[in-house]
């Protein structure tokens, strides 16, 4: 079954743009690029508390997706058992396939640095959004990957300024209870809420998993279309001191609206326009 949040994926046009402008974001020194031996497909890990951000561009065979968000990855121990628990027969899985990653400036390109099996969920099972499980994962990320939460941090920036981690991921829903069916039911996540809003006109699931929640939202008054697809609506992250980070982004160029008050009672928040290739993305300072 899933054990934890593995990554969330960001598509990207340009790596090293991209790339750059991630590592401004988050106040992070991000991992060497890495090159799938199978597909081409360049990409960077920014190790993060509880998960990864994988920015990724495709090259050579792969076929890029559109940019921004793609895809979110779990941890899986024993696929059988899921694909038995997901769809008896397991066809709402694609077939796994082994792959590895090289360092794309190693001088001996033989000696993986990462490997892993990878299966994917079939899109039309998880109502077009992307869904991969990983497992089996080998490799020397143990090296770059922070011992502790003060590691790969530019350290040149003030420690108040920075993004602590992911707090949310948000999917937006045409089939509300489709959806939930799908992630309590399917992927095994716990369920924390079910809330209807009725001023704002909205529903939201939250499901936990490993301290980061899969926020899922509705329209009260739209009617299931079983036609519609889902689709991503963001990230949003969690931050030390929003107006520190606020100040800090502003002067290095991005565009970032003002600080208001959060739904939730004694948060605060503020929303980066540009440039976060085609992210919707929120910072959130939690309650103190």
């Amino acid at each position: 079954m899933i054990s934890n949040f593995h990554s969330v994926v960001v598509q990207l046009v340009d790596l090293e743009r991209g790339v750059a402008d991630y590592s401004r974001l988050l106040g992070q020194i991000p991992d060497p690029v890495e090159i799938e031996s199978s597909s081409g497909t360049r990409s960077v890990l920014f190790p993060l508390a509880k998960l990864r951000l994988e920015t990724r561009a495709g090259s050579g065979v792969d076929v890029p997706s559109p940019p921004g968000l793609s895809r979110i990855c779990f941890e899986c121990d024993d696929i059988a058992s899921f694909a038995a628990a997901l769809e008896g027969d397991g066809s709402g899985l694609l077939s796994s396939e082994k792959r590895q990653a090289l360092l794309e400036d190693a001088e001996d390109g033989s000696d993986p640095l990462r490997h892993w099996l990878s299966t994917r969920v079939d899109p039309v099972v998880s109502r077009a959004i992307g869904i991969e499980l990983i497992s089996d994962e080998t490799g020397s990320t143990k090296e770059h990957e922070p011992a502790s939460e003060d590691q790969g941090i530019d350290e040149s920036l003030d420690p108040a300024s920075l993004i602590r981690g992911l707090d949310h991921v948000v999917v937006m829903s045409s089939d509300i209870e489709a959806t939930r069916d799908f992630y309590a039911d399917g992927l095994g996540l716990r369920l924390a809420l079910d809330r209807r809003f009725e001023k704002r006109g909205v529903r939201l699931l939250f499901f936990r998993i490993m301290g980061i929640t899969i926020e899922i939202g509705g329209r009260l008054a739209a009617s299931p279309n079983p036609t519609d697809q889902d689709r991503f609506g963001g990230l949003a992250w969690q931050v030390v001191d929003i107006d520190a980070i606020h100040s800090r982004l502003s002067s290095e160029g991005f565009e970032i609206s003002g600080i208001r008050d959060g739904h939730k009672p004694g948060t605060r928040v503020c929303t980066v326009r540009d440039p976060v290739h085609e992210v919707p993305t929120l910072l959130i300072e939690p309650v103190s």
